[in-house]
């Protein structure tokens, strides 16, 4: 955001050098994103403050930052006449929540004077002509968008609001040719488009020198809409990041007053009322805040008085002071204000958070709020980990497929190709697979933890909508078998449940799908090259064995050749061997294969055993108990 200090200067009285004022911004939360030009400071806006995109929010700060007087404009006060001719039609009212409109008639269009000119030359836009200046103008003074138009060049005495038609097209202000579609909007007479809604003017019906009559109008619209036209089409200008923050609708009636008292001022003419489209107004925003929360939040104890000052300041209206509390109403323009710790965060910020004192907390430290299934899964993490698996993070965003019933697709997607989330990690890890092998790579051992998202129900039903965080297991090996990964794979779950302590699982045939489940509970799901588990239903069943070895630990091990079913699941072998004595670290499959007979299969097993723990006297005894517990 740029700022003159000139500019600045009108509404706020200060000797300040520009050096000095930037610092003072920068502690509001305004950094200089560039060294000062002349007399323009170029802000770094961060924060999701739609009123820091206009001189008076960011000047309403510094005052009262600086405990000075911020002095407003002049506003048009006059009540214009009736008989504005031009008929508002909304036929989109989910993108158009306002639109406010004024008509002037027998204005004179000519060059802006030279201090409206230095203005906006001086925030970087090229002057035009008074009435277009005006509405610039008025654009970076109190951040909300607006155009004029020439009503002479109207067909129809018409501004309809609707949808663009597929191929429908325009050229703009700069003599660019442009295509639309239908999630577009745009601001159309006689049946053709005008203006791109939100985002540009038309060439049709710009104002020029010949201009006398004019329609101003100024609208607040969805800025997920705007943003996906202006980024669809390419196109990012002043008039774009304004609407990409969320506007208040009554930001439209302090500017087009604004707008009316300088046109009347620079263009003469009459004005005269028109329609303000405006059917469902938005109440005041009304919130109670406490001394006590400023206290916990900042460490400082505050007075009522210097807090309401600085309410008063920013634009709160103090609606009743209560012992300890100010219940107020939010200014309007402060679209950012939520809850309770955003004002507290405004009277800390206005206070100098480098006025909060650093001394040692005289309370205890605070308990361990971080989520159980956080602390977990860095536990998960560190077990894949030692298991020779690499992490990898993948973008969730996929195609959309809409065989995917329960996939959550987006209404404002950067690009065709990932304009939905993604339902499983597998399809999104795979791929870096694929990365191992370019790099020459025979084998890719990777997993990743995160979230997936489902939604199995009605379109905008949040209840129907879930996150559930999942841990995906890859094995890959160009050197090896089918078969040979599908017993990799299976070891890999055998060691990882090994670590977290995870007992009695199994492995389960369930239709196409084989389904591991805890105690009875599904937990996730294996395939011959992947597993995948419900990271807080491990999490409920995990006991760490910290009895794990590294592999530097010397180690003892025993093979022992079984003989079964060819329908018994190893996984259930594994669990009862493991249970057998807890001397036993560890247990995994060296080869499994069938005998002739198919109703047979023959599994040759491992068991690890601590050296320094363990004898080969002990071991034998082992080795017979497991056999007995296997009743073979």
């Amino acid at each position: 955001m740029k700022i003159p200090i000139d500019w600045l200067k009108e509404y706020v009285e200060t000797n300040k050098t520009p050096e000095e004022i930037a610092e003072s911004f920068t502690s509001l939360g305004l950094l200089l994103d560039k060294p000062i030009s002349g007399n323009v400071m170029d802000l770094e806006h961060r924060m999701d403050r739609s009123d820091w995109l206009s001189i008076i929010g960011c000047a309403r700060d510094f005052a009262a930052f600086e405990n000075l007087e911020l002095k407003l404009p002049p506003n048009n006060t006059k009540k214009g006449k009736d008989g504005g001719s031009v008929e508002i039609r909304v036929e989109a009212p989910e993108i158009c929540r306002r639109f406010n409109t004024r008509v002037f008639r027998g204005v004179r269009v000519q060059e802006s004077p030279d201090w409206l000119k230095k203005r906006l030359s001086d925030y970087g836009m090229t002057p035009v002509n008074n009435i277009v200046d005006v509405t610039n103008y008025v654009m970076i003074e109190y951040g909300n968008p607006m155009h004029a138009q020439d009503l002479d060049k109207f067909e129809k005495q018409e501004i309809v609001i609707r949808k663009a038609r597929k191929g429908e097209q325009i050229v703009t202000l700069d003599g660019t040719n442009v295509i639309l579609d239908d999630s577009m909007f745009v601001l159309s007479q006689n049946n053709e488009a005008i203006v791109i809604g939100g985002v540009v003017g038309g060439a049709k019906t710009a104002v020029d020198f010949i201009t006398s009559n004019i329609v101003l109008d100024t609208g607040n619209y969805d800025q997920a809409n705007v943003r996906r036209t202006a980024r669809k089409l390419k196109i990012q200008n002043e008039t774009v990041s304004r609407y990409d923050k969320f506007l208040h609708p009554e930001n439209t009636q302090i500017a087009v007053e604004r707008a009316t008292y300088l046109i009347l001022e620079l263009a003469g003419g009459e004005y005269y009322e028109n329609d303000d489209y405006y059917p469902k107004p938005v109440p005041a925003k009304k919130m109670e805040l406490r001394l006590e929360r400023i206290l916990s939040i900042g460490g400082i104890e505050f007075e009522p008085e210097p807090v309401k000052r600085i309410l008063v300041s920013l634009g709160y209206t103090v609606i009743e002071e209560r012992k300890g509390s100010f219940f107020l109403e939010v200014p309007y323009f402060r679209t950012d204000v939520v809850v309770e710790d955003d004002i507290v965060s405004d009277i800390l910020r206005i206070s100098n958070y480098n006025y909060i004192p650093s001394d040692m907390a005289d309370s205890a430290p605070p308990k361990e709020i971080t989520p159980g299934v956080y602390t977990f899964e860095e536990t998960l993490r560190d077990a894949l980990v030692n298991l020779g698996l690499h992490e990898h993070i993948t973008d969730p965003l996929v195609p959309h497929d809409k065989s995917i019933k329960t996939q959550v697709w987006l209404d404002n997607s950067k690009s065709a190709d990932k304009n939905a989330l993604r339902t499983t990690i597998y399809e999104t890890l795979l791929p870096v697979t694929q990365v191992y092998y370019k790099h020459g790579l025979k084998e890719a051992e990777v997993f990743e933890i995160g979230k997936v998202y489902k939604h199995s129900g009605e379109a905008g039903d949040i209840n129907a909508y879930s996150e559930p965080r999942l841990a995906t297991v890859i094995y890959r090996n160009r050197a090896l078998s089918t078969y040979e990964i599908s017993r990799k794979t299976r070891e890999l779950l055998s060691g990882l449940f090994l670590i977290l302590g995870v007992g009695d699982y199994k492995v389960e045939k369930q239709g196409d799908v084989h389904i591991i489940t805890i105690g009875g509970t599904s937990t996730g799901y294996i395939s011959y090259d992947s597993f995948t588990l419900d990271v807080e239903v491990i999490m409920n069943t995990s006991k760490t064995n910290t009895r794990v070895l590294h592999e530097l630990i010397n180690t003892i091990t025993e093979d022992v050749s079984l003989n079964i079913e060819a329908g018994r699941e190893v996984g259930d072998i594994i669990n009862k061997i493991r249970q057998s004595d807890p001397k036993i670290n560890k247990v995994e499959v060296v080869e499994e294969y069938f005998d002739i007979t198919e109703d047979r299969k023959s599994i040759l097993v491992r068991m690890y055993f601590n050296a320094k723990h363990t004898n080969q006297k002990e071991i034998n005894s082992i080795k017979n108990r497991v056999l007995e517990k296997l009743e073979l």
